[in-house]
C-alpha cells in the first residue's frame, strides 16, 4: 500500500480503499485502535500518528473486515466508513508467548527392566560383547 493512501488527521486514521466497486474514504478512530490493542492511557497517549498509520497499514485486511460490516448496516452508497471505539475486535491474547500444548507429548518415563507392551527382545541389545568367543 503506498503511503499517501494511508494519513492521519487529528485523532483519527483515513484510508482510501476500493469495496464493493467505489473508492471509499474509511476513517478509524483512536479509539477503536487503543481499544484492539488493549493500550492502558499512558501507552495510549505515547501512540503517535506515524504508529497510528503503521497500525492500520499492517492490520488492513482486519480494517476491511470491519468495514464491510460497517458497510452493511449503513447505506451501501456510503462514500465514506467511519470505524469507531467497539468496532474493531478486541485482540486476544499472544498466541506465541502461551504454551500451546494442553498436555505432556514425551513419553512417560518407564522403569528399565519392563519393556514396553509388543517388545519381542529377549536380552539387552547391545550391550554386550557382539563377537562370541574363539575358544
Amino acid at each position: 500500500m503506498e503511503n499517501d493512501t494511508i494519513r492521519s488527521s487529528g485523532g483519527n486514521t483515513l484510508v482510501d480503499v476500493w469495496i464493493d466497486g467505489k473508492m471509499r474514504a474509511i476513517c478509524v478512530s483512536r479509539g477503536a485502535i487503543e481499544m484492539h490493542l488493549g493500550l492502558t492511557a499512558d501507552q495510549a497517549a505515547a501512540m503517535s500518528e506515524s504508529d497510528r498509520s503503521e497500525f492500520v497499514r499492517t492490520n488492513l485486511s482486519l480494517i476491511m473486515k470491519a468495514a464491510k460490516k460497517r458497510l452493511g448496516e449503513t447505506s451501501a452508497a456510503a462514500p465514506a466508513i467511519f470505524i469507531d471505539t467497539g468496532q474493531l475486535p478486541v485482540r486476544s491474547t499472544d498466541r506465541r508467548k502461551n504454551e500451546r500444548r494442553k498436555t505432556e507429548r514425551r513419553k512417560v518415563a518407564r522403569p528399565q527392566g519392563i519393556p514396553p507392551a509388543g517388545d519381542r527382545r529377549r536380552g539387552p541389545r547391545r550391550k554386550g560383547e557382539r563377537r562370541g568367543s574363539s575358544d
